[in-house]
């Protein structure tokens, strides 16, 4: 029983790492046309940021 569980643990073992294996070697193909999405983020960020600002400063200068 014990020899039966330790085979099935082995293939376990077997297949997580062959998902590791796979996933990294995968990493190259989708960082490529990830990262000019990823690195634009913070800019993107920023400009949505700076022109809620804007408009915020807008509507409350024409309040008055």
């Amino acid at each position: 029983m014990s020899m039966i569980i330790m085979k099935i643990s082995e293939i376990i073992v077997m297949f997580l790492l062959l998902l590791i294996v796979l996933g990294g070697l995968s990493v190259p193909l989708w960082w490529d046309r990830a990262q000019p999405f990823v690195f634009s983020l913070p800019g993107y960020i920023a400009g949505i940021i700076s022109e809620l600002k804007n408009s915020l400063d807008y509507i409350l200068k024409n309040i008055k």
